[in-house]
């Protein structure tokens, strides 16, 4: 997931989820974080052309062993991974929580207290569940799972 980030940006990268629910965050996280980039999105590159070709969204081409020989067939795979980077420095704050229209894995990377910065403030804008977290150099790398159901208290 890395690649040079400027000074005080931390890069968000959304997928395992569904397209709204990246929609969303990406929506509410530039309502909060007026310096952004531009949206990416990248899709499952066809590993069997060289060189890669983009496939539709949603699809996944893998090889097939027939009788006939090898064949290359189109199956369900992972949906677009949507990213953008955000200068945390930049924060207006915005009042209450946001439900999430489904649940959604955002990967974070940036300098440990941006990504820290980054952290609080996804936790008041959604619920949010860090699942990992790792040093990728001077980098911090965050894996997150948004918008899941929160249990009441007991």
């Amino acid at each position: 997931m890395g690649l040079p980030l400027s000074a005080g940006h931390v890069l968000v990268r959304l997928d395992d989820g569904a397209r709204e629910a990246a929609e969303a965050v990406l929506d509410l996280l530039e309502g909060v974080f007026p310096t952004h980039t531009g949206r990416g999105l990248t899709r499952i590159g066809n590993v069997w052309d060289s060189p890669p070709t983009l496939t539709p969204e949603g699809i996944w081409t893998v090889a097939e062993s027939r009788p006939d020989g090898v064949s290359a067939i189109p199956v369900p795979g992972p949906a677009v991974s949507a990213s953008q980077a955000f200068d945390v420095h930049s924060l207006t704050p915005l009042e209450g929580r946001t439900v999430l229209p489904g649940e959604i894995t955002a990967e974070l990377l940036g300098t440990p207290a941006d990504v820290e910065a980054m952290l609080r403030t996804i936790a008041d804008l959604c619920s949010a569940r860090e699942q990992s977290r790792e040093r990728q150099g001077p980098q911090l790398a965050v894996r997150l799972r948004l918008g899941h159901a929160v249990a009441e208290p007991n």
